[in-house]
């Protein structure tokens, strides 16, 4: 049976890193730019493309979620990581991952469910995330579960080895 419980940042480290990340797609989203209006635009790739998140970025000094949760059965098979930005009442989803293996079981459904009621105990008005244009299989998956295209970000990866990519950001009202 599925459980969802609080992470352990020292004792749940070691299993959240084993979390496969990776996803395979053969559509990828175009940045398409006017002056007034930027549309993503699917573009069938030749040869599906393979991309894993470093999952070690979860305990990167850097990464500042400050609640976070796991999925359990029979093992740790999800992640969810988020803060929340009091000056404008957000709380931003920083990391969400259900192992490849699991995918399409409700778990990604079940995190998100958790971090939505956090974000209501905490007074947000909405939960805030970024993915990038190659992630189509989880933009489709937060599009079913209510969550909307509110940015896009050109640049935001310059300069990194996916500079090929586009940041794009989806919110939920709470």
């Amino acid at each position: 049976m599925l459980e969802i419980r609080a992470v352990d940042r020292t004792d749940d480290h070691a299993a959240v890193g084993s979390i496969d990340t990776a996803f395979e797609t053969s559509t990828i989203y175009a940045l398409v730019a006017a002056a007034t209006r930027l549309d993503l635009v699917p573009q069938t790739l030749v040869t599906p493309r393979t991309k894993r998140y470093p999952i070690a970025e979860v305990f990167a000094p850097w990464s500042s979620w400050e609640r976070g949760w796991i999925a359990e059965d029979g093992g740790v098979c999800g992640f969810a990581g988020v803060e929340y930005e009091a000056w404008h009442r957000r709380l931003v989803l920083w990391h969400l991952y259900v192992d490849r293996a699991r995918r399409r079981e409700g778990i990604g459904r079940a995190l998100l469910q958790r971090v939505e009621d956090h974000g209501r105990t905490c007074g947000a008005t909405r939960v805030w995330l970024e993915t990038s244009t190659v992630n189509v299989p989880g933009i489709a998956a937060y599009a079913r579960l209510g969550y909307t295209l509110c940015g896009v970000d050109a640049h935001y990866y310059e300069g990194t080895p996916v500079a090929d990519e586009a940041a794009v950001y989806l919110s939920k009202p709470l």
